[in-house]
């Protein structure tokens, strides 16, 4: 039986010596996993194509500057992929905030009905300071001092904007029965 981890490490060796077979390999073992990682920064499908390329193009440029003492490759490649998502949406947000252009709103695509899309498309309302900070500190598991390094911005802002997701949050949803529902708004 192989061993994931010897695998993996044969994966890494062959991708830095070149091999096209290693890195299809690769591929298509992170593909899903950063997809899915992509999908919360970024809402177009043709977007998030072009951010997976790029990251992967990254992540084979890098390989071997990935240092298994320090985690594991799922998480480095990960890092990657949301460090590109997170610069293309800025970059897209300066292309949008041109003077004399009108911005384009952009909305997130309806491709699941799964409770957690759900609650992650109610999420992007939120202001996209506020979404990427809750992201990465929630979902993706980063420190504050990991998301000012990823923004650009101090560990104390990020703390400030987290908390300002949760109030966002709080002020749409109720704890009922151990889930997070939506409050019925006043219609007067």
């Amino acid at each position: 039986m192989t061993d994931p981890k010897r695998e993996e490490e044969d994966w890494i060796a062959a991708c830095i010596r070149g091999d096209s077979g290693a890195q299809r390999k690769l591929f298509g073992a992170l593909f899903p996993y950063l997809k899915g990682a992509v999908q919360r920064y970024i809402f177009d499908e043709d977007e998030i194509q072009d951010v997976l390329q790029e990251a992967f193009i990254l992540i084979f440029k890098n390989i071997d500057m990935f240092d298994a003492k320090k985690g594991k490759l799922r998480s480095w490649a990960s890092r990657i992929a949301i460090n590109v998502a997170i610069t293309q949406g800025k970059r897209r947000q300066r292309i949008q905030e041109l003077p004399g252009q009108t911005a384009l709103e952009v909305k997130p695509s309806a491709i699941e009905t799964l409770a957690l899309s759900d609650l992650i498309s109610v999420l992007k309302g939120m202001p996209k300071e506020q979404y990427e900070v809750i992201n990465l500190y929630i979902v993706e598991g980063y420190s504050h001092k990991e998301i000012g390094e990823m923004l650009g911005i101090a560990a104390e802002l990020s703390r400030q904007r987290l908390t300002r997701a949760k109030k966002w949050v709080m002020e749409r949803f109720k704890l009922s029965g151990g889930e997070l529902v939506p409050k019925m708004q006043n219609l007067s």
